[in-house]
């Protein structure tokens, strides 16, 4: 063949080879409606830079589930048997055309700084919003939410056609997830003491005195609703005179978001009131620090005064402490979040605390036991795909034995007049909040008052539910939640903060069942079993007997009455508040000897 023919074939030959990205036409990928209490206020700065996690689709979808909901019931041959963090991981890896067509694509828009997860099933990449536009064919504006902070996100993004069967999502793009501490807006600082307050007179006012007898004259004994103590706590749940057995193995861990931390110095002077053995415990807990959050360990400054900075962090790490010791804890303090100020060294704030901390805690080999947080928001804020993806990251931490608790929320169905969907048909329905409707973690509410308990009315909590995840057929999601930890009534729970006590009209219901089930795993690994893991299927097939009923009271909002507690399972109380003596019985098979 003449050589002049056979130079056109070649150039053929390499053009039928070459991938069909740079030819894929795009198409929108996802769009979702702007939430209320959000307006645009222009478009964002093309030059700053945005931090975009892109997740790609996993070889063996739906693989990790199916293994939790086995190891996960208790009547089946693999309960109890958790997966490793390698084997988590080469579950959920995306298959080899996913990542090399994916890194093809972010090297025809010149990115090179991208960076996989262990298992590949997420990238990340900072790049200025005018390239991500690029890369995305869409616009981002910058929206300002009522309470004055912003964010910049797109109400569309797209793809390449040939990625849209790689990649699930990639944010921040159209979520408008803003986290908030759930119940925070219900709490009230009372007057400060100076540290002798509670000897020369806080003790004999509210700190009672243990007695022998039934279990509600020992509870009314040492239990006040105007100050309660960590030993009326451990009396009501009964874990006052259990010692804990496997510190070598068991651990406990909280989530800190909106750039708090735990002040050790407030946390050390409080264990010193109320649970002096462990005091020392102040100095010894990890806090790990993720995404750039802070770890200021004092003094306080002015502006950090007057916001009171650090007032929940402090609560949670000194109720857990003081009930959970000597269990080692471990803080997670997880960076962005308003208000942020960008520069060039920094990416701009992402608002995305869960898929921040859970990329974070999934590429660790070793986590605690049992972990919670308390922040949430409307489901409807993000869109679906980015809950699946969230809700599926809890699901593999649950497949390595993890417990994940969440707070279901302080507004009960949806506050009052605000309880409209997004889509702009002003439907009128409840409102479910994320992500405590995901059906691999445990909801969790808060009941009040002391023999009996009810329901809490100080607010409302949320019921658990969803409009993203339907039912399963094994029930592994817990509807309302049905672990349900309890403060009494307008409770008054001490804290130190800024080196005073004072008491503190607050709820840390997620604190309270996770200390309870840190010991219930301390019992568990010292018999030589495995820790409780992902709780649903056993709560709802032996737990539940473990817990005390509550059939008062009701999780209002949306102007209606809500749901009503009531005899059995509810969608407030769930199926009640935790006996430790009696969930150690159950999980372990034996006696306990409280």
């Amino acid at each position: 063949m003449p050589s002049h023919l056979r130079l056109p074939a070649l150039l053929l030959a390499l053009l039928g080879a070459a991938p069909a990205a740079s030819a894929s036409p795009y198409a929108v990928k996802e769009r979702h409606w702007v939430p209320r209490g959000w307006r645009a206020t222009g478009p964002a700065s093309k030059s700053k830079s945005i931090n975009l996690q892109i997740g790609l689709r996993q070889r063996r979808e739906g693989s990790v589930e199916r293994h939790l909901l086995e190891i996960s019931d208790p009547d089946h041959a693999r309960y109890g048997q958790h997966l490793t963090a390698a084997e988590v991981r080469e579950l959920v890896a995306p298959a080899d055309d996913t990542v090399d067509l994916v890194r093809e694509w972010l090297s025809e828009h010149e990115i090179s700084n991208a960076g996989f997860s262990p298992s590949k099933d997420w990238v990340s990449i900072v790049v200025p919003i005018e390239k991500a536009e690029q890369l995305l064919q869409t616009s981002y504006s910058t929206y300002r939410h009522h309470d004055g902070s912003e964010i910049d996100r797109a109400i569309e993004w797209s793809l390449p056609a040939h990625l849209h069967e790689h990649v699930d999502v990639v944010q921040p793009t159209t979520s408008f997830f803003k986290p908030k501490k759930e119940a925070v807006k219900y709490f009230e600082l009372g007057p400060k003491h100076p540290m002798s307050w509670w000897e020369s007179t806080g003790k004999q006012l509210y700190g009672g005195q243990e007695v022998s007898g039934t279990h509600a004259e020992q509870v009314a004994a040492v239990c006040n609703v105007s100050f309660t103590t960590p030993t009326c706590l451990r009396t009501l749940y009964g874990t006052l005179n259990y010692t804990a057995q496997a510190n070598g193995t068991n651990k406990m861990g909280l989530n800190n978001y909106l750039n708090e931390t735990n002040y050790r110095a407030d946390v050390y002077k409080f264990l010193q009131l109320y649970r002096p053995e462990a005091a020392e415990a102040a100095y010894d807990f990890d806090i790990v620090t993720i995404a750039d959050a802070p770890n200021d360990q004092g003094p306080y400054t002015a502006a950090e005064l007057e916001d009171e900075t650090n007032v929940e962090a402090n609560l949670d790490a000194q109720q857990m402490l003081s009930i959970g010791y000597p269990t080692p804890l471990t803080a997670f303090s997880t960076g962005g979040s308003p208000p942020f100020v960008a520069d060039i060294n920094t990416p701009t704030d992402t608002n995305e605390p869960y898929l921040t901390w859970l990329n974070y805690a999934l590429a660790q080999d070793d986590l605690p036991q049992v972990i919670s947080s308390s922040y949430g928001d409307d489901e409807q804020t993000v869109p679906e795909s980015y809950a699946a993806r969230a809700c599926s990251q809890f699901a593999q931490l649950g497949a390595r034995g993890i417990t994940f608790l969440v707070s279901s929320g302080d507004a009960g169905v949806g506050a009052d007049d605000s309880c409209y969907t997004n889509d702009n048909s002003s439907t009128y329905e409840f409102l479910p909040s994320f992500p405590t409707g995901c059906p691999w973690v445990t909801s969790v509410g808060a009941t009040a008052n002391f023999n009996p308990e009810t329901a809490v009315s100080r607010f409302a909590s949320g019921a658990g539910f969803s409009n993203y995840f339907g039912q399963r057929r094994t029930k592994p999601r817990s509807p309302g939640g049905p672990t349900r930890t309890s403060r009494p009534r307008a409770t008054k729970t001490p804290l130190v903060w800024d080196a005073r006590s004072r008491p503190w009209a607050h709820l840390g219901v997620v604190a309270d069942l996770r200390r309870r089930l840190a010991l219930v795993n301390d019992a568990l690994i010292a018999a030589g079993k495995s820790p409780l893991g992902f709780l649903n299927p056993w709560l709802y097939k032996t737990g539940h007997r473990g817990l005390t009923d509550i059939t008062s009271g009701s999780s209002y909002g949306c102007n209606t009455a809500g749901f009503p507690a009531q005899a059995g399972w509810d969608a407030v109380t769930g199926f009640g508040t935790p006996n430790f003596g009696a969930l150690v019985r159950l999980a372990c098979g034996g006696a306990y000897d409280e």
